[in-house]
């Protein structure tokens, strides 16, 4: 039999016994949901109205953080999972797209919200939430 290595799937979730492999998707999806929260609570004590009118909410309120953030961070870890099963190349093109994906979704709010406040709070949790993504899986890859 031979014991040589080869090229495979990436072991994204492979940690040592013990250790829950949701421990880092749980903990970045936690850190996105809390700065999040952080700026939602802070534009609010500025007075940032946070309404975007003409889309499937006219306003964004605290629990639309606390359920979109970790919501968009398991649906993108979900698709991480499955390309790591299925190679590298298809792992790496996945954080290619998240970051398309967080970049192109953050000019969404910047061209309707109703104000420039509310729209540069809501594009900077897009892109927070795709960073902390980005970090976690890159953190999760290492290992």
């Amino acid at each position: 039999m031979s014991t040589a290595k080869t090229a495979g799937p990436v072991p994204l979730g492979t940690v040592a016994p013990g250790r829950s492999r949701f421990r880092a998707p749980a903990a970045g999806a936690a850190v996105a949901t809390l700065v999040n929260s952080a700026l939602w609570v802070g534009g609010r004590a500025a007075d940032v109205s946070f309404a975007v009118p003409g889309s499937l909410v006219s306003e964004v309120d605290f629990f639309s953080v606390l359920l979109t953030t970790p919501l968009i961070f398991t649906v993108g870890w979900g698709l991480l999972t499955v390309a790591a099963r299925r190679s590298r190349r298809w792992v790496s093109a996945l954080l290619v797209v998240a970051v398309l994906f967080a970049v192109v979704s953050s000019a969404a709010p910047l061209t309707t919200a109703a104000d420039t406040a509310s729209g540069l709070l809501l594009a900077a949790m897009h892109l927070l939430t795709g960073t902390a993504f980005l970090v976690t899986a890159s953190i999760a890859r290492a290992r």
